[in-house]
This record gives structure tokens, C-alpha cells and sequence, in this order.
């Protein structure tokens, strides 16, 4: 890449960053916005085992799986923070085209600042929820945080946290999508809990891509090829953050929430692919609905009702009672 295209595609990163936070502190939330005596309003069980069972009658176990789940991703949430304080804090004396002026600063520090009041609203929804708090080995987080203490660019550690955070980003959404498709008016508690979630997540998304899509091109193939590393090394020690989790939600709750649960395969299935298929066989780097398959617009218009993940609807599909397209 030359000296003028390298400045090109840095006023680029910055001309985006600037255009995606423009309006965060407008389209976000906060947890006080809540009104949290509604997260047990009688109706929101009922609603939780319908948006993971298609049916009513396994609220206890659909009531396990969302805590799982959620106290699960607000351990994900709070290492995505403070590695991005952390990217923050080696970049300081890094000055290039790119982590020039105030763009890609603020727009690390929205995103580090909006991750740790998600992980903060979801502890507090699992508490709400289900009057407990699974704990796990303080959420690995020694261990997750260390993948990243290494003396590899703050681009590289950057891009790859960029990387790993965008599976769950992913997932999370299409259960955003579940929700609203279950849920139009926003009258359940967890349906405005994600909407809120996804106004923050959004930009996190977009951010993402900037990542992907034009700061990874311009590593050379070393960093490149630690990037894949770094996101190996936390996909690893995630799933294994996952499954602690499932036992201790297992053994807190005294109920099996993973057998028989729709949404769960579901979840896994995205999450599968979705990490596979990051990188492209040319070593590019794709996102979500490029990956897009016929069969995985079926297993998403019949979960969710649409056929896409972040990009514009191709098309809206009525929910079964079960979650099949009707």
C-alpha cells in the first residue's frame, strides 16, 4: 500500500468513526431508564418461554437459559471494556493517520464506556430475573484479559477483539430480531431490554466492520496472521467461559435448561458458523451476512422472521407459535 492510499484509507476510518458516533449519546441507554419492577411482571415468563420454546409451560427453564446466557455475555461485555481501555491506553503515544484528532479516541471510549453498562444492566436483569448471580471462576477474566497483554501492535489486539466480540454481537441481534418479530409493540420487558441493548450495539457493529474492512487490510501479513491467533486463543478460553457458566446456572438452579430448548441450538448453530466463517479463504475477513447461506436464511427467517442479521431487510416473515415461519 502506498503513502497516498494509506492516507486515504485513514481519513477513511476516520470520516466512518466520526459518522457512526455522531448520534450516541442519543440512540443509547441506561440502566436507571428502567423501569425494573416490570422484569417480573407476571406476563415476562410466559414471554421468555415462548421467545426460547415456542410455546408456553418451560418458564423455569427458559428462565435458566436467559440468565445463562445473559450473565454469561455481561462477563463478555466487561472483558470487551477493559481490553479496549487497554488498546486505548497503547495507543497514547502511537500517533499516526489514524489515531490522529479525536475520532477513533472517542470512538474506543463510547464503545469501552457503553460495554460495561450493558455487562451492568444485564447482572442486574439475572438478578431481577431469577434472584441469583452465577459466578464462575471471576469470569476467566484474568486469563482473557492476558491473551491480550502481549506485545503485538494496539491495531492488532484491537481488530481481533473487534473480531471475537462480533460473533456474540451477531447472535445477539438475530435474538433482538426474535423479540420484535414475537413482540412488535415492545410490551415484554426483554424485548425492550434488547431493543435498548441493540441501539448500543449497533454502532459496535458498525465499528466492527471499519475494523475488518479496512484497518485489517492495511496490517502486513505477520500482524495479520496474529490477529488469528489472538481470536483462536479467546474463542477458546469464551467457550470455555460458556460452559462454566451452564454448569453453574445448572447447579444454582437445580434445573437442565439446554435439553429440548429450541433457541439454544439455534444459538449454537449461529455462533458456530458465524466464527468459522469470519475469516475467508483468500485470509479476508467477512461479516455476518456475507456468510449467508440458503440454509442459514432458512434457520433465520423461521427463528427470527428475517433473513439477514445487520444489513437491510431482504425479507419479513411471520412467526409460527414455535418460531416457524407461518
Amino acid at each position: 500500500m502506498t503513502l497516498a492510499e494509506r492516507s486515504d484509507v485513514a481519513a477513511q476510518i476516520r470520516g466512518e468513526l466520526a459518522s457512526i458516533t455522531r448520534l450516541a449519546h442519543v440512540n443509547t441507554f441506561h440502566p436507571n431508564a428502567f423501569d425494573w419492577a416490570e422484569a417480573t411482571a407476571p406476563a415476562e415468563l410466559p414471554f421468555l418461554s415462548e421467545m426460547a420454546f415456542g410455546e408456553r409451560g418451560h418458564e423455569r427453564q427458559a428462565m435458566a437459559y436467559i440468565t445463562k446466557e445473559l450473565a454469561q455475555l455481561a462477563e463478555i461485555e466487561r472483558h470487551v471494556s477493559a481490553v479496549m481501555t487497554l488498546v486505548l491506553g497503547e495507543l497514547q503515544d502511537r500517533p499516526d493517520e489514524i489515531n490522529t484528532g479525536h475520532e477513533l479516541h472517542h470512538a474506543l471510549s463510547c464503545f469501552a464506556a457503553e460495554e460495561i453498562q450493558h455487562a451492568n444492566t444485564f447482572y442486574r436483569y439475572v438478578r431481577s430475573l431469577s434472584n441469583v448471580e452465577p459466578r464462575v471462576d471471576a469470569g476467566l477474566f484474568g486469563e482473557r484479559l492476558a491473551v491480550f497483554q502481549t506485545d503485538d501492535h494496539p491495531y492488532v489486539k484491537l481488530i481481533a477483539l473487534c473480531c471475537s466480540a462480533y460473533v456474540g454481537e451477531s447472535v445477539i441481534t438475530v435474538f433482538e430480531h426474535r423479540t420484535d418479530a414475537l413482540d412488535p409493540m415492545r410490551n415484554r420487558f426483554l424485548t425492550r431490554l434488547l431493543h435498548t441493548h441493540g441501539l448500543d450495539e449497533a454502532r459496535h457493529v458498525k465499528i466492527d466492520h471499519v475494523a475488518m474492512k479496512l484497518l485489517y487490510p492495511a496490517l502486513d501479513s505477520r500482524q495479520r496472521d496474529r490477529v488469528r491467533t489472538l481470536v483462536s486463543a479467546i474463542e477458546e478460553l469464551n467457550r470455555r467461559l460458556a460452559g462454566a457458566f451452564q454448569q453453574a446456572t445448572a447447579e444454582t438452579l437445580g434445573v437442565d435448561f439446554v435439553t429440548g430448548n429450541p433457541a439454544a441450538v439455534v444459538q449454537l448453530e449461529m455462533t458456530r458458523r458465524f466464527g468459522a466463517q469470519l475469516f475467508a479463504p483468500d485470509g479476508s475477513l467477512r461479516d455476518v451476512d456475507e456468510m449467508v447461506d440458503d440454509e442459514l436464511h432458512r434457520l433465520l427467517a423461521d427463528f427470527s422472521g428475517q433473513t439477514w442479521v445487520h444489513r437491510g431487510p431482504r425479507a419479513v416473515l411471520a412467526l409460527g407459535a414455535a418460531g416457524g415461519a407461518a
